[in-house]
Protein backbone atom coordinates (compact mmCIF):
# COMPACT_ATOMS: atom_id res chain seq x y z
CA UNK A 1 0.00 0.00 0.00
CA UNK A 2 1.39 3.39 -0.89
CA UNK A 3 1.88 6.05 1.74
CA UNK A 4 -0.78 8.17 0.00
CA UNK A 5 -3.41 5.40 0.32
CA UNK A 6 -2.51 4.51 3.90
CA UNK A 7 -4.87 5.59 6.69
CA UNK A 8 -3.58 8.68 8.48
CA UNK A 9 -3.45 6.88 11.85
CA UNK A 10 -0.99 4.29 10.52
CA UNK A 11 1.32 6.98 9.11
CA UNK A 12 1.31 8.88 12.40
CA UNK A 13 1.91 5.66 14.37
CA UNK A 14 4.95 4.90 12.20
CA UNK A 15 6.31 8.35 12.95
CA UNK A 16 5.75 7.80 16.68
CA UNK A 17 7.70 4.53 16.49
CA UNK A 18 10.67 6.42 15.08
CA UNK A 19 10.45 8.97 17.87
CA UNK A 20 10.20 6.20 20.48
CA UNK A 21 13.32 4.60 18.99
CA UNK A 22 15.27 7.84 19.24
CA UNK A 23 14.03 8.27 22.83
CA UNK A 24 15.28 4.77 23.70
CA UNK A 25 11.78 3.51 24.53
CA UNK A 26 11.35 1.03 21.66
CA UNK A 27 11.89 -2.72 21.75
CA UNK A 28 12.69 -4.09 18.29
CA UNK A 29 12.53 -7.71 17.18
CA UNK A 30 11.04 -10.90 18.50
CA UNK A 31 13.68 -11.58 21.13
CA UNK A 32 13.41 -8.23 22.90
CA UNK A 33 9.63 -7.96 22.67
CA UNK A 34 8.76 -11.51 23.73
CA UNK A 35 11.36 -11.46 26.53
CA UNK A 36 9.81 -8.28 27.99
CA UNK A 37 6.28 -9.67 27.67
CA UNK A 38 7.21 -13.01 29.25
CA UNK A 39 8.71 -11.17 32.23
CA UNK A 40 5.32 -9.61 32.89
CA UNK A 41 6.07 -6.17 31.50
CA UNK A 42 3.09 -4.64 29.79
CA UNK A 43 3.91 -3.91 26.16
CA UNK A 44 2.03 -2.44 23.23
CA UNK A 45 3.19 -4.41 20.19
CA UNK A 46 2.94 -3.49 16.54
CA UNK A 47 3.54 -6.08 13.86
CA UNK A 48 4.10 -5.78 10.14
CA UNK A 49 1.39 -7.00 7.82
CA UNK A 50 3.75 -9.63 6.38
CA UNK A 51 5.09 -10.98 9.67
CA UNK A 52 5.62 -14.73 9.92
CA UNK A 53 2.91 -17.12 11.13
CA UNK A 54 5.14 -17.91 14.13
CA UNK A 55 5.19 -14.25 15.21
CA UNK A 56 1.41 -13.98 14.73
CA UNK A 57 0.85 -17.07 16.86
CA UNK A 58 3.06 -15.76 19.68
CA UNK A 59 1.45 -12.32 19.58
CA UNK A 60 -2.05 -13.79 19.78
CA UNK A 61 -0.99 -15.96 22.71
CA UNK A 62 0.32 -12.90 24.57
CA UNK A 63 -2.58 -10.58 23.82
CA UNK A 64 -4.40 -9.85 27.04
CA UNK A 65 -4.61 -7.53 29.99
CA UNK A 66 -0.92 -6.58 30.22
CA UNK A 67 -0.08 -6.72 26.52
CA UNK A 68 -1.90 -5.75 23.38
CA UNK A 69 -1.05 -5.42 19.73
CA UNK A 70 -1.99 -3.87 16.44
CA UNK A 71 -1.04 -5.03 12.97
CA UNK A 72 0.00 -2.20 10.71
CA UNK A 73 -2.12 -2.72 7.61
CA UNK A 74 -0.24 -2.06 4.41
CA UNK A 75 3.11 -1.88 6.21
CA UNK A 76 5.65 -4.60 5.40
CA UNK A 77 8.79 -5.61 7.28
CA UNK A 78 11.07 -3.37 5.27
CA UNK A 79 8.93 -0.28 5.74
CA UNK A 80 8.51 -0.88 9.46
CA UNK A 81 12.26 -1.32 9.72
CA UNK A 82 12.93 1.84 7.75
CA UNK A 83 10.80 3.89 10.15
CA UNK A 84 12.64 2.57 13.19
CA UNK A 85 16.15 2.64 11.77
CA UNK A 86 16.81 -1.03 10.97
CA UNK A 87 16.87 -3.01 7.75
CA UNK A 88 13.61 -4.84 8.44
CA UNK A 89 11.45 -5.68 11.46
CA UNK A 90 8.41 -7.87 11.97
CA UNK A 91 7.60 -6.61 15.45
CA UNK A 92 8.30 -3.65 17.73
CA UNK A 93 6.89 -2.61 21.09
CA UNK A 94 6.74 0.16 23.66
CA UNK A 95 5.79 0.02 27.34
CA UNK A 96 2.04 0.03 27.92
CA UNK A 97 2.51 2.82 30.48
CA UNK A 98 4.23 5.15 28.04
CA UNK A 99 2.64 8.05 26.27
CA UNK A 100 3.78 6.44 23.02
CA UNK A 101 1.57 3.39 23.63
CA UNK A 102 -1.44 5.48 24.57
CA UNK A 103 -1.15 7.69 21.50
CA UNK A 104 -0.54 4.76 19.12
CA UNK A 105 -3.52 2.87 20.56
CA UNK A 106 -5.68 5.92 19.94
CA UNK A 107 -4.36 6.40 16.38
CA UNK A 108 -4.78 2.75 15.45
CA UNK A 109 -8.10 2.13 17.22
CA UNK A 110 -10.19 2.58 14.09
CA UNK A 111 -7.88 0.30 12.10
CA UNK A 112 -8.69 -2.78 14.21
CA UNK A 113 -6.07 -5.40 14.96
CA UNK A 114 -5.61 -6.24 11.32
CA UNK A 115 -4.55 -9.81 12.03
CA UNK A 116 -6.12 -12.96 10.66
CA UNK A 117 -6.44 -15.52 13.42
Amino acid sequence: MSAEARPDGVSKALSLLGIARRAGDLLVGQDQVFRAASRGKGVFMVISEDCSPNVKRKVLALDGEKTTFRALRGVGREELGRHIGVLSAQIAAVSMNSGFAKKMALLLKQEGSGIDE
